[in-house]
This record gives structure tokens, sequence and C-alpha cells, in this order.
């Protein structure tokens, strides 16, 4: 469909200085108007004059997106919100807007918004981190070796005691010490795994994953080509939490008999691939849990990208693209 130059042009010197993106198609998929920003901010490649008349789908390439324009131009023209896009290096919203012959898109940049907020978030996660690290400080250094004492007064006053009912007892009492000692430990490595400190994310969820296989629960597979100590804290402390709440949500809920988790570098890019074969879940009903919340915040967090792929008896498949050169 041809449109009406002049009044293109027009419009066109009326949205010229508009900080938002502006584009609106027809009901057949044509480019009516288009401003500036708009390409600037979808990075369209054309010009304002050489995008005009050209079909709206050559153009635009972001999977949400696309889909929202499809819905449009095959089903009904509804209004439709998109918020927090992360394309290239931008961060967008975007909205659709009826209009009488077709539709209006509305494109914001929030890129320094998010990035601001993502540094505050990166920030209270590490606050939170130190705070574990302390707390395991804490525990492997006060109360472990207080236990430790404890256990070994009580075989003291054993050996001297002659009465054998009193003997069992206080072995029933040491035997428990020992129990709880080791739920401390447990604890303890929990809060802050020794070999992530010492060692780096790759190992520490290398020794995580063996864990679990080890219990004879769950057989987990874990490949990565990363080299240790390559990435920085924040990405390494952030990459074991998210892979350590994917297992334990799978332990919890899915009923798996075996995991894959990927640690990959690719060029500029941490992917993280995580499946098990379990009862799956409806990915429309499952994202407001504590554990799938913690995982989102911690990817936003450093800029990436998250998507959970299940239908019901199908397993959960669940891929992570983070950047490393922010």
């Amino acid at each position: 469909m041809k449109t009406n130059t002049e009044a293109i042009q027009f419009l066109n010197a009326l949205t010229t200085n508009i900080d938002s993106g502006i584009l609106s198609f027809d009901i057949e998929g044509y480019i009516t108007l288009v401003n500036s920003k708009a390409i600037e901010y979808l990075q369209l490649d054309g010009t304002v004059n050489s995008i005009i008349d050209t079909e709206i789908l050559d153009h635009i390439k972001i999977p949400g997106i696309t889909k929202s324009i499809k819905n449009c131009l095959r089903k009904s023209r509804k209004p439709f919100h998109k918020s927090d896009i992360h394309y290239q290096d931008r961060y967008l919203i975007i909205d659709g807007k009826k209009l009488l012959g077709g539709m209006l898109l509305s494109i914001t940049d929030v890129t320094d918004n998010v990035l601001t907020k993502d540094k505050a978030t990166q920030s209270l996660l590490l606050g939170q981190e130190t705070e574990r690290r302390r707390l395991a400080k804490e525990i492997h250094d006060g109360v472990g070796p207080n236990m430790s004492s404890l256990k070994l007064q009580l075989d003291a006053v054993k050996r001297n005691l002659k009465d054998d009912e009193i003997k069992k007892a206080i072995e029933r009492i040491t035997d428990s010490i020992s129990e709880i000692a080791q739920d401390i430990r447990q604890i303890s490595h929990d809060l802050m795994p020794s070999s992530l400190i010492d060692f780096g994310v790759v190992t520490a969820l290398s020794n995580f994953a063996n864990k679990i296989t080890a219990a004879g629960d769950i057989e987990i597979e874990y490949q990565s080509n990363i080299e240790d100590k390559t990435l920085s804290q924040e990405h390494e402390l952030n990459i074991y939490r998210i892979v350590q709440e994917l297992v334990n949500n799978a332990i919890k809920y899915s009923q798996c008999n075996s995991m894959q988790i990927n640690l990959m570098q690719e060029g500029e890019l941490i992917k993280v691939f995580v499946q098990d074969d379990g009862q799956g879940m409806d990915t429309s009903k499952s994202q407001n849990g504590i554990g799938l919340n913690n995982i989102s915040t911690r990817v936003e967090s450093l800029q990436g990208n998250l998507e959970i792929e299940s239908q019901m008896g199908g397993g959960v498949t669940v891929h992570i693209e983070i950047p490393i050169n922010n």
C-alpha cells in the first residue's frame, strides 16, 4: 500500500524531535510512518524514506515484538505492552496501539534506567553474598569447633564411667552431636562453598553436581569449556547461585531422574544450559515462585536473558545468556 507522500512528510516533521520512536503500519503489514528514533532504537537497516512502504516484518526481528505484530496482522489488532526488551545493546519499552487503519508502535529507550537498576540490584546481591560468607565463617570457625570440643568432653567423661547404661546414653548423645556437626558443616558449605572461593565457579559446580549424583537420587551430567578464575567474582557468585537454585527446584518439584548442566563461553557470552527429564511445568503459571524470581533477578542484574521451556510431562529446559563485556 503506497502512502501519501505529503502527509508522511508532515507527520515525520512532527515526530522528528520526539525522544520516543514512532512507527506505524497498516493492516497489510506495510510501514506507513517511521521516525529517526525508531530507526535508531530498533536498529533498522535504512533511512526514513527507504523504510516507508516496506513490510514491517522484513525489518523487525525481535522475537516477542515480531509475534505481537503477526498477531495484529493475522487476528485482531489488540493493543500490547512489552517492557524491558533487551535487544542488542539497548533496553526498550514498546507499546502497540490500534489505529483506524493499522497499528502504531511507540518505542522508549530505558537503557540508562535499567542499567542503574541492575547496578543497584547487583550491589544488593553482593551484599547478601558478603553476609553469607560472614555467616559461613562464623559457623565454621565458631560453632563447629565448639561442637567438636563438646564431643571430646563427653568422650572423656565416658572413659571414666563404669555404668554401662550411662555409657550407652553418652554414646547416643555423642552420635547426635556428630550428626549435628555434620549438618553445621553442610550449612556452612551451602552458604559459601570453599571450592567457589578457592578455585572458581567451574570447579564449584563440578563438586556440586558430583555431590548430588553421589547421593543417588538424580544423576547430573556437567560440562564446561571455561577455565577456573577467568570470570569476575560477580559473575561467578551469581552463576553458581543460579544453577544451585535450578537444581534445587528440580529436586523439589520435577521428580526427575537426570539433569544436564552446561556452562559454556562463546565469544563475549556465557551460556548456561540446565535441563531435566522430570514432569515439567506450566510455564504460564509457574513464573512467580520465589526460586524463579531469585533466578530472574540475578540474570537481570547481569544484563542477561533467561528463557524457560517446558510442557507437562516433558521436563524443563533453561537457557541463560550473560554478556561478560559489561
